[in-house]
């Protein structure tokens, strides 16, 4: 007898801490992970080193359109036009990858402060709910948290 006293706070010790983790894991797979999805072309046209990136360019393209407009010989001209449109497509390319790695970088600061588990690219899904956009909650930490 005095060894069943001797286990039995013990072993009811063991009981409810074993049940409170059953029900505390089965409460986590009920609420799931927090999860969200971006529009990254809806995010990359409204950043703002990429509005001014595109004016940049656009600056480019004009004075680069002015040279060949002073040239005479198609040839030539042609030849121009071909290594103009291969700078601006390269520096575009270029550019356009280290915003996107920049952007990629604030998503991952958002989704940590935001307490998300998985954010995803809407391009790449076949179906998101409009409830889990979270795009424009995006946007504003971005223009909040500009260095």
């Amino acid at each position: 007898m005095f060894a069943v006293k001797r286990y039995f706070f013990p072993f009811i010790l063991v009981l409810l801490t074993i049940f409170a983790v059953v029900v505390g894991t089965a409460q986590d797979t009920k609420s799931g992970p927090k999860l969200g999805y971006i529009d990254p072309n809806r995010v990359l046209q409204s950043y703002d080193k990429w509005i001014n990136f595109q004016k940049q360019m656009q600056d480019e393209i004009n004075k680069y359109q002015a040279e060949l407009d002073k040239i005479k010989d198609q040839n030539l001209k042609q030849q121009k036009y071909l290594e103009y449109q291969q700078l601006i497509n390269q520096k575009i390319a270029q550019t356009q990858q280290q915003i996107e790695a920049e952007i990629l970088q604030k998503v991952k600061e958002f989704a940590e402060v935001m307490g998300y588990d998985f954010i995803f690219n809407s391009t790449t899904m076949a179906y998101g709910s409009q409830a889990y956009n979270v795009t424009d909650a995006f946007l504003r930490y971005l223009r909040t948290s500009k260095k």
